[in-house]
């Protein structure tokens, strides 16, 4: 592959390393990136606040896609380029369904994201891998309001995500969100489920970028690990798995590089450059 147009980034178990930590390696890719006046877009489920400061400040990186595709924001204006929200009767709907159940219930709202207390609190018994939990912790903002009052208090819900301790709960969540209203459905995590608009993936959003920006999608990197991610591996020019990656993302992609621990992303850019 020749020197890309642009590269796609997933940001937990692809940029960043185990502990949440930004590898040296591919921070000097970044360099090289923007050296080479290449947009490096960190594509992630987080919020786009949520991105490490070290690579949101990056002079390689001007553009975020937040929310698994829901939300595309220009970090210099501050402007969002591109919302789409789930409907509120939707969310209602299926948080109507699934109250009783042992799962987090995290709304993801005009920006930030909302976690009742109580289900705040629930997220330490839930088995989640402690770095994980840290991130999760810092990310969400615990309120003493009920889902429906988070709700009906929001401007635009571009996500939803669901942590469980039970794996065998995720089948029955996304049975649930298809009956209320076909959500897109993800995993960002082994112990979760994300809910999106309709057609809202990361892939979707890389065409949405790559058009936008006038960057024909041929010339577009994507790097990824877990199954929201697959969509982006297979729309790009190339997409790039690693080697801890799921079974699903390395049958879309067409390159594998070494695990994040690793810094593949940094590996996989540094050999195009014939910088290693």
């Amino acid at each position: 592959m020749r020197v890309p147009g642009i590269v796609f980034c997933d940001m937990d178990g692809t940029l960043l390393a185990a502990d949440k930590s930004v590898p040296p390696e591919n921070l000097r890719a970044l360099d090289c990136l923007a050296e080479r006046g290449v947009e490096f877009v960190p594509c992630t489920g987080r919020p786009a606040y949520a991105v490490p400061e070290e690579v949101s400040t990056h002079p390689a990186v001007r553009y975020v896609v937040a929310a698994n595709g829901a939300v595309i924001t220009d970090l210099r204006t501050r402007r969002n380029l591109r919302t789409r929200g789930i409907e509120k009767r939707c969310v209602l709907e299926l948080f109507d369904r699934v109250r009783e159940w042992p799962v987090t219930f995290d709304v993801f709202a005009d920006g930030m994201v909302y976690s009742e207390r109580a289900r705040y609190d629930s997220m330490g018994s839930l088995g989640i891998e402690p770095a994980t939990l840290e991130t999760l912790r810092r990310v969400r903002k615990p309120v003493d309001m009920t889902v429906p009052q988070i709700v009906e208090r929001a401007h635009v819900i571009e996500k939803l995500t669901c942590f469980f301790g039970d794996v065998s709960i995720r089948p029955k969540l996304r049975r649930e969100a298809e009956e209320v209203g076909g959500l897109s459905s993800a995993c960002g995590d082994p112990m979760d489920v994300e809910f999106m608009a309709p057609g809202v993936t990361k892939g979707d959003a890389l065409a949405w970028l790559c058009d936008h920006l006038r960057i024909p999608m041929t010339s577009a990197i994507a790097f990824g690990d877990e199954d929201n991610d697959a969509s982006m591996l297979y729309v790009a020019g190339d997409g790039v798995a690693m080697a801890n990656a799921s079974t699903k993302v390395k049958e879309a992609a067409d390159s594998v590089t070494l695990s994040n621990d690793d810094a593949g992303v940094g590996y996989y850019l540094l050999k195009l450059f014939a910088e290693r």
